[in-house]
């Protein structure tokens, strides 16, 4: 079983909606779980819009009970940055998703320092940072390329785009239940640099 944690510690970054994404890309290969750590529910609320992808527990996750899903997704709120270092142990890649902003990219220096001190623990974990919720490829997402290029986390060469299809996905079983084509190729452009990324030597 392989788990993946999507993690900062600021919100409205996209956490959920990207975990929902990618858990139904890899879905299409594999039983795949989505880990709610959140406690106001924030994925639980939706079970019955999510169908093909299971919505369980962190204690599960804690406990070692979900060896029978080949992979994990963790959606993770920005207040849980005190279990973050026990979540990170327990993953193999974490996703740190940001706004194409300049505020936002410095933002996320406390999750970056907090990731690397478990990757210091544990050398097998492997991350990547990943823009999201992308208005447009101006001068502007370049500059915060730059910014994010100096942190030892690699910057993943796909972007996630800001899309009706995005903000509806969690309503319509992820964009892989809409028409819109270009959001599933990046999600899979995305899920497909995490396999490379996590199975690298």
């Amino acid at each position: 079983m392989k788990v993946i944690t999507i993690a900062h510690q600021k919100g409205g970054v996209g956490k959920t909606t990207l975990a929902i994404n990618l858990a139904y890309c890899f879905a299409e290969d594999a039983k795949v779980a989505i880990v709610d750590t959140d406690l106001q529910g924030s994925v639980s609320d939706l079970k019955e819009f999510l169908s093909g992808v299971d919505i369980v527990d962190l204690e599960l996750l804690l406990s070692n009970k979900l060896s029978d899903y080949d992979l994990v997704v963790v959606d993770t709120p920005p207040y849980l940055s005190n279990r973050l270092s026990e979540l990170f142990a327990l993953s193999d890649y974490v996703l740190v998703p940001t706004k194409a902003g300049i505020l936002d990219a410095m933002a996320i220096r406390a999750t970056i320092a907090l990731l690397q001190q478990s990757m210091s623990l544990k050398p097998t974990l492997k991350a990547g940072i990943v823009l999201n919720m992308v208005l447009s490829r101006t001068s502007l997402t370049e500059e915060v390329k730059e910014i994010l290029t100096e942190y030892a986390i690699p910057l993943h060469t796909t972007a996630i785009s800001q899309r009706v299809s995005y903000t509806r996905s969690p309503m319509t079983n992820s964009v892989f239940g809409s028409e819109d084509q270009r959001a599933k190729d990046e999600v899979i452009d995305l899920a497909g640099e995490i396999l490379d990324r996590m199975n690298a030597s």
